[in-house]
C-alpha cells in the first residue's frame, strides 16, 4: 500500500486538478490511499475533496493551520500505507506516477523525482533543483512535493521538524536522514509544478526561506543542500533573458536577507 499525503491550505482550485490527475494513475486504486490534511483552510477545500469521494481512496483531516510540516505529520500518523509519498496541493502527476515509485521502493528507503514546469514560463529557471538529469543518482535534496519515503525510516529518524511551518523543512530533514539513509533521484517519477505564480508569489517565497534559513542556522545548518546543485537551465538563453533572470534572482536575494535578518529566536 503506498499513501499519498497532501497537506493543503486555501488552494482549492489547484487542490481539484491536482486530485483529478492523481485519478488518471496507472496504477490499482485499492493500491493507494490519498490523505488529505487541510490546514485550516477557509475556501472550499472540504467540498473539493468530497468530489473524488468515489474514485479515490480518500481520508480528509482538518488542522488548525500550524504549518506544512505539522500537516505532514498528521497525514504520517493517520495513514497506512508502507511506503508514505508526498505531493504538492498544486501540482499534477504523471500517468505513471505511482507505478514508478511502487517499482523503485522496492529497492530503496528514500527517492525524490523530477519536477517539470505545468506551463513554461520564467519560474522555471529558478528551481535547479527541480531537474537532476536523466539518470538516477544520489540527491543532495529532498523535493518534498515528489518524494517517498519508507515508514520504517520515520520510525528511526522522527517526523518533519514543526519550527518549520513553511520553507527547508526537507532540509533539516535530510541532515537527520544522511546519517543513516541515502536519498536517491529517479528521473521517470515525474510532477509538473510552477517554482512560483507571480513575483510577489516569488518574493514572499524568498523571504520566509530566509526566516527559515536562519532557523536552521541557529540549530547549526550552515547552507541548503540545494546550492550543491548548480543551474545549467540558463546555460543557452539570450543576454536579455539571462540578465533579466539575475535581476529578479538579487532581488530575491534581497528579500531571503530581509527574512533572514527578521528572524528572531
Amino acid at each position: 500500500m503506498l499513501s499519498v499525503i497532501i497537506p493543503t491550505y486555501n488552494r482549492a482550485a489547484y487542490l481539484d486538478k491536482s486530485l483529478s490527475s492523481l485519478t488518471k494513475q496507472n496504477y490499482p486504486k485499492d493500491d493507494f490511499e490519498v490523505v488529505i490534511v487541510d490546514d485550516g483552510s477557509k475556501d472550499e477545500t472540504a467540498k473539493i475533496t468530497s468530489k473524488f469521494k468515489n474514485d479515490l481512496n480518500l481520508k480528509y483531516f482538518r488542522e488548525n493551520h500550524l504549518g506544512v510540516s505539522h500537516a505532514r505529520n498528521v497525514g504520517i500518523r493517520k495513514s497506512i500505507g508502507e511506503v508514505v509519498v508526498f505531493f504538492d496541493d498544486d501540482a499534477l502527476v504523471a500517468e505513471n506516477w505511482l507505478e514508478s515509485i511502487s517499482r523503485i521502493m522496492v529497492s530503496e528507503d528514500i527517492i525524490t523525482g523530477k519536477v517539470k514546469p505545468i506551463k513554461s514560463n520564467i519560474w522555471q529557471y529558478f528551481a535547479p533543483h527541480y531537474n537532476q538529469g536523466d539518470k538516477p543518482k544520489e540527491s543532495p535534496v529532498l523535493l518534498e512535493g515528489n518524494c517517498a519515503i519508507k515508514r520504517k525510516v520515520f520510525s528511526k529518524i522522527g517526523l518533519f521538524d514543526e519550527n518549520l511551518d513553511y520553507g527547508h523543512e526537507g532540509e533539516e530533514f535530510i541532515y537527520r536522514v544522511g546519517k543513516n539513509y541515502k536519498i536517491m533521484y529517479y528521473p521517470e517519477v515525474i510532477i509538473y509544478h510552477d517554482y512560483a505564480k507571480s513575483f510577489l508569489n516569488y518574493f514572499q517565497k524568498q523571504k520566509k526561506f530566509g526566516q527559515k534559513k536562519a532557523y536552521l542556522e541557529s540549530r547549526g545548518f550552515k547552507r541548503a543542500s540545494s546550492h550543491q546543485i548548480k543551474n545549467h537551465q540558463i546555460d543557452n538563453l539570450n543576454f536579455v533573458k539571462k540578465i533579466t533572470i539575475k535581476i529578479i534572482a538579487r532581488l530575491g536575494a534581497m528579500f531571503h536577507f530581509w527574512g533572514h535578518f527578521s528572524y528572531k529566536k
